[in-house]
């Protein structure tokens, strides 16, 4: 039998490593407040529990606001400097704003030391895995061949890919020109810009992936690790559904997330009949440790 197992974040965690949105928090919250204030989802979620998801509304008026002053039509009939200055300070600080997150958030990740984890459990013979996770816990705690983990979002040290699933990533260029303020249409698409460089290109990388994900064979168990089931990942879950009908599936999560994840897969499409859902807890007994 060939067994297929996906992570999330929940198999680190379970494995004693810190690396919750809200450890993020702890470390770089003094920091990045500043920033998050005109990202309002921030504002109820105080620990960003739902980190990557929040930044995929800005409030771009606030921003602009804070950020610069603006020009009137009587500064840029005087000069055109003053436009074309506001221009280039808007865009100072949009990337200022994307390059103090992304950067805080990769310094983050490259720091999670994984030596600090424990094998609690051992994984079925031959098995392939699709890691959502960017440590090399699996590498290095599990002795996992690294050509047969697939890290679909990249890797600590190599291509981390976050953000949010909010739009098509394409607001800056498909806004409407502005025909009431022409002048402004140049730092109406910067600010607009924002969530389009934090966004997850979701499809792109299911395209890129697509064979690899639908190529691993005879797959007869599917094992789902500390996954919440979020919404942006679904496309992955949906193709590896269709890749492999008959598989049945295992969820291990833990508190509300083992109904939750159930419900998220049974609402995607795996069969009632093909999913058992379990404590994470439970993972070493059912796969234990080789003595």
């Amino acid at each position: 039998m060939t067994t297929l197992v996906i992570i999330g974040n929940g198999f680190d965690i379970q494995n004693g490593l810190p690396t919750s949105y809200w450890h993020f928090h702890q470390r770089y919250h003094g920091r990045l407040d500043e920033h998050f204030s005109f990202f309002p989802e921030f504002f109820d979620d105080q620990e960003w529990s739902n980190f990557e998801e929040n930044l995929g509304i800005f409030n771009e008026d606030e921003f602009n606001e804070q950020a610069a002053w603006q020009p009137s039509m009587e500064d840029m009939v005087e000069s055109s400097s003053h436009l074309y200055g506001y221009e280039d300070e808007i865009a100072q600080k949009v990337d200022e704003l994307v390059d103090d997150v992304t950067t805080s958030f990769i310094t983050w990740v490259r720091a999670v030391d994984v030596t600090l984890a424990s094998q609690l459990f051992e994984f079925p013979d031959g098995a392939k895995f699709i890691n959502f996770n960017y440590t090399s816990t699996l590498q290095d705690v599990y002795s996992i061949p690294d050509e047969d983990v697939l890290h679909i979002h990249g890797k600590a040290r190599w291509n981390v890919i976050l953000g949010h699933g909010i739009g098509n990533g394409n607001q800056s260029t498909s806004i409407a020109f502005n025909e009431n303020a022409p002048w402004f249409d140049e730092s109406q698409r910067t600010l607009a810009s924002v969530t389009d460089k934090f966004h997850k290109p979701v499809p792109e990388i299911l395209k890129r992936y697509r064979a690899q994900l639908e190529g691993y064979g005879d797959i007869e168990k599917i094992i789902v690790i500390g996954h919440s089931g979020n919404d942006i990942d679904l496309p992955y879950f949906r193709c590896i559904l269709n890749a492999y009908p008959d598989a049945i599936w295992e969820n291990w999560n833990h508190g509300d997330g083992i109904s939750d994840t159930h419900s998220k897969l049974i609402a995607l499409g795996v069969p009632q009949n093909q999913l058992s859902s379990s404590p994470s807890s439970d993972l070493g007994t059912t796969y234990p440790v080789a003595g």
